[in-house]
C-alpha cells in the first residue's frame, strides 16, 4: 500500500466544471490534476458528478442534465455543454483526467456518493435523476426527507452498478464511498437496527473491488467517508468496526458536510485504536475555515490561515492520523494555498513552527450527527459556582523558547465580575490580561508568559464567576464563546 500523506478532493464542481464556458478545452479539463502538480499532494480525489448523476460517459447511470431540457443556472448549464463537448470529440471526460494524472504521475482516486436529498417530485431539479424520479416509493419520508431507504434491492444496485462498472472500466487506482453527504440510509428509528444491510453491501463492494483489481494486475484502494464518531455512524446504520473486521477498507475518512470549521480537536482517535495493527489507514479530513465573532451578536466563517492549517495538520499527525485529506480548499490556489499544501503532509516542516488552534464552536448539523462541541459554554455564577472546563489538543512539545498566549472571547461580562481562569490546574491572573472590549456584549482577555503551563497533548481550561455586582442580574449566564491559542517561535526577519 502507498504511504499517502495528503490527499486533495475536487468534487468535479465548484472548482472545475461550473467555471469554464464551453466548449472544454483539455488545457481546462486537465484543471484538477494541473494544479496540483509540484505540490505535496499524494492523492487526486475525484467526485463523481454530483452523486445522482455522472460528469463521464457512464453506461450503466445517468449522465448530467440528461433528464431535462433547459437549465435553471449557467453553472449547471456550463458542466452540462462542457461534457458534451469533450463527449463530441470522441473523449471521455473522466479518462481525459485519468491520463492527464498518470501522464504527471498523480495517484488518482474517485468519490461517489452513496445519498441525496432530491425531491423525487421536482423532475426538472439538476440534481434530481430519473430513477429517483421514477421511484418515490423508495424514498424515505422522515428526517432524512427524500433519500432513497436502503432496504430496497434495486436502491443498493443502483450504485453498486456505478462501482462495478467504475473499477472495471477505468483505470483507476482507488474509489471511495461517501456515507457522509446525506447521511439517511433508513428511517431515523430503523437505522441502528438496518446496520447489517449496510455491512452486506460493503462487503459486496469489497469483493468486485478485489475481483477487479485481480484482473487489472494491480491494488484498486476501497475507502470510506464516514461521520466524526462511532456513535454517529451507529445512529444511520455505519457499523464502520465491522467493515473494518470484515476486511472491507483499505482506508477510512472520518468528516461532515457543511460544517467545514477546521477542528484540531476532530475526534478520530476511535479510527486509530480501532485499525492499530492493521493495513487499514485513517485520513481524518482538515477543514477549511474557523468562526470568529465578527460583530455584535454575529458570527462569520472565515478562511483558516496557515497557522490554522499548521496547528490542526500537526495535531492530527500527533494523534496517529496516517495521511491528512482536504474535502475542501481555497481556489484558485495562490502563494499561502501552494504554501500549505508543500508543508501539511509532513509533521517535520510544521513541528517548530507557529500555529494558531482554534477550538471548534457548535454547529446545528454536526451536533444531529453526534459531532459535538464544547463552546458556547455558559459560565456558572456564585460564590460556590460549578467550573465551567473546556478540553483542547497542543500538538507542540514546547520544549524550546516559544511565545504561548490564551485568547478567551466572553460574553456579558465585566471588570468587576470575580472572573476566575485556570489552565491545567494553573490559576492565571485575570487582571494581567490584555482586556479589549468587542462592542458592547463581548471582552476579549488574552494571557501571555504561559511558558510551562500548556501541555503536550489535552490541555483543560476552567472557567468560573465567583462574584459580581449586586446590581447585575442578567437573564441569561456570561458565555464563553472563542478559545484560541497562539504559540509563536523566533523567526528571523532576514537581512537589512
Amino acid at each position: 500500500m502507498r504511504d499517502r500523506k495528503l490527499l486533495f478532493h475536487n468534487d468535479a464542481r465548484h472548482y472545475y466544471i461550473y467555471n469554464y464556458d464551453p466548449p472544454f478545452r483539455l488545457e481546462d479539463a486537465w484543471k484538477p490534476v494541473d494544479e496540483i502538480i509540484g505540490t505535496g499532494v499524494d492523492t487526486l480525489v475525484y467526485g463523481l458528478g454530483a452523486g445522482p448523476t455522472m460528469f463521464h460517459s457512464t453506461e450503466v447511470g445517468e449522465i448530467w442534465g440528461s433528464h431535462i431540457d433547459s437549465f435553471p443556472e449557467v453553472s449547471a448549464w456550463r458542466a452540462y455543454e462542457n461534457i458534451k463537448s469533450l463527449q463530441s470529440l470522441g473523449l471521455d471526460p473522466l479518462k481525459v483526467l485519468i491520463d492527464r494524472s498518470r501522464e504527471k504521475g498523480v495517484e488518482f482516486f474517485v468519490s461517489l456518493r452513496q445519498s441525496h436529498p432530491a425531491d423525487p417530485s421536482v423532475k426538472d431539479d439538476v440534481f434530481n435523476w430519473q430513477f429517483r424520479i421514477d421511484n418515490p416509493k423508495m424514498c424515505l419520508k422522515g428526517r432524512g426527507a427524500h433519500a432513497f431507504d436502503w432496504n430496497y434491492e434495486e436502491v443498493r444496485n443502483e450504485r453498486f452498478a456505478l462501482i462495478e462498472e467504475t473499477v472495471n472500466k477505468y483505470d483507476v487506482d482507488g474509489i471511495e464511498l461517501d456515507w457522509v453527504f446525506w447521511p439517511h440510509f433508513f428511517e431515523d428509528e430503523e437505522a441502528p437496527l438496518k446496520s447489517d444491510i449496510l455491512t452486506e453491501y460493503m462487503v459486496q463492494v469489497a469483493n468486485v473491488v478485489a475481483k477487479a483489481s485481480t484482473k487489472k494486475g494491480k491494488k484498486i484502494e476501497l475507502g470510506v467517508r464516514v461521520l466524526p464518531t462511532n456513535e454517529g455512524n451507529l445512529a444511520a446504520g455505519i457499523d464502520v468496526e465491522t467493515w473494518i473486521k470484515q476486511g472491507c477498507l483499505d482506508f477510512i475518512i472520518p468528516t461532515i458536510y457543511q460544517d467545514q470549521q477546521i477542528d484540531a480537536d476532530l475526534p478520530f482517535e476511535w479510527l486509530v485504536n480501532l485499525t492499530k495493527g492493521l493495513e487499514t489507514k485513517v485520513y481524518p479530513s482538515l477543514h477549511n475555515q474557523r468562526k470568529i465573532q465578527t460583530s455584535i451578536g454575529t458570527n462569520s466563517e472565515v478562511r483558516a490561515s496557515i497557522d490554522h492549517y499548521r496547528a490542526a495538520a500537526a495535531s492530527y499527525w500527533s494523534k496517529g492520523a496516517d495521511g491528512i485529506y482536504l474535502p475542501w480548499f481555497t481556489w484558485p490556489h495562490g502563494a499561502e494555498e501552494l504554501n500549505i499544501l508543500n508543508l501539511i503532509g509532513d509533521y517535520s516542516l510544521i513541528s517548530g513552527s507557529s500555529k494558531h488552534y482554534v477550538v471548534k464552536k457548535k454547529d446545528e448539523l454536526s451536533e444531529s450527527y453526534k459531532y459535538c462541541s464544547q463552546i458556547p459554554a455558559e459560565i456558572n455564577v456564585g460564590e460556590n459556582a460549578q467550573i465551567t472546563d473546556v478540553d483542547f489538543y497542543i500538538a507542540d512539545k514546547l520544549d524550546v523558547d516559544h511565545r504561548s498566549t490564551l485568547r478567551l472571547l466572553i460574553s456579558d461580562t465585566t471588570i468587576h465580575d470575580g472572573l476566575k481562569v485556570s489552565l491545567n490546574g494553573k490559576d492565571l491572573t485575570v487582571k494581567n490580561a490584555w482586556r479589549t472590549t468587542v462592542g458592547f456584549t463581548h471582552v476579549s482577555l488574552e494571557f501571555s508568559d504561559l511558558m510551562g503551563v500548556f501541555k503536550e497533548g489535552i490541555n483543560r481550561l476552567g472557567i468560573v464567576i465567583n462574584s459580581r455586582p449586586t446590581n447585575l442580574i442578567g437573564a441569561n449566564l456570561p458565555r464563553l464563546e472563542n478559545v484560541e491559542v497562539l504559540v509563536k517561535y523566533p523567526e528571523p526577519l532576514g537581512s537589512l
